[in-house]
């Protein structure tokens, strides 16, 4: 580039010599001519077509033409017009211009839009209010167990057997601490009736509280094989040898030591009252 710049300054440099030297050239050819025409018309009128062959040989010059030329080509040339170019490298955009928003389009935003408002300005509220109904739901909820349960337990109650050949075996036709009634009864020598509130109070409790399914007709054997999937190994002991001691004094007559009445009567409690029902019974 550098190079090209001072060719193209030496181009002119000559240029303007050359055209300096034509210029005098020119000019001591006019003098020239000055001259003769003040000497005589005549010859005047004789050198005019010498002068007239002159110029048309300066205009034939094809030096001159040279540099006329190259004056052209220089004031073409857009590095010495004092303008220039500049190529900038920029990225191009993927985007797609955007589309016309349709009137529907722009409605349906500006809805979307004051949504957003509403919520963002009731939100508060709106937490508080979720909170009130689930609580709500959670208070009806707990109400409808309750009462289904108790629904549950009444209905239980009302189908249970109240008899069972011909014995009573209502809680309500018992004695609150029935061991102790009924060691009551064997100290004042009732033996039969102190087995018969025993016998009572264990069929009472297996279908009340152990949920044992004895119908009205079933004998001892059966009210025992019911009792074993739903009663502990010790409960089912002790309303074994309750059945056992009601029969042999109720159908063979035998009669019982003491010291098993008191088993039999202190036993009561501790195995049928305290031992706690099985998950049947408390699960919702």
């Amino acid at each position: 580039m550098r190079s090209r710049r001072a060719e193209l300054l030496a181009a002119l440099l000559l240029a303007a010599c050359l055209g300096g030297a034509a210029a005098g050239a020119r000019a001591e050819d006019d003098d020239a001519d000055a001259a003769a025409a003040a000497v005589s018309a005549p010859e005047d009128a004789a050198s005019a077509p010498g002068h007239a062959a002159s110029s048309a040989a300066v205009a034939d010059d094809p030096r001159a033409m040279r540099i006329e030329s190259a004056a052209d080509k220089l004031r073409l040339d857009p590095l010495l017009s004092g303008k220039h170019t500049e190529h900038r490298l920029r990225w191009k955009s993927t985007s797609k211009p955007d589309e016309k928003k349709t009137p529907e389009d722009s409605s349906f935003l500006n809805w979307l839009s004051s949504l957003a408002r509403f919520l963002n300005d009731t939100s508060r509220f709106l937490f508080w209010g979720v909170i009130a109904v689930l609580v709500a739901l959670a208070l009806v909820s707990a109400r409808h167990l309750v009462q289904l349960r108790t629904f549950r337990r009444r209905a239980k109650a009302e189908s249970a057997v109240s008899h069972v050949r011909d014995l009573d075996v209502r809680p309500e036709s018992l004695p609150d601490d029935v061991g102790a009634a009924a060691w009551a009864l064997w100290q004042a020598g009732q033996v039969p009736a102190a087995l018969s509130l025993l016998y009572r109070g264990a069929l009472s409790r297996l279908i009340h509280r152990f949920d044992v399914p004895i119908t009205a007709s079933a004998t001892e054997g059966e009210c025992l094989a019911l009792a074993r999937g739903r009663l502990e190994a010790t409960a089912l002991r002790y309303v074994t040898q309750v059945v056992r001691a009601w029969e042999a004094n109720t159908y063979g007559g035998r009669t019982l030591s003491t010291a098993m009445g008191e088993a039999l009567c202190s036993g009561f409690g501790q195995r049928l009252d305290a031992v706690p029902p099985p998950a049947a019974e408390t699960s919702t």
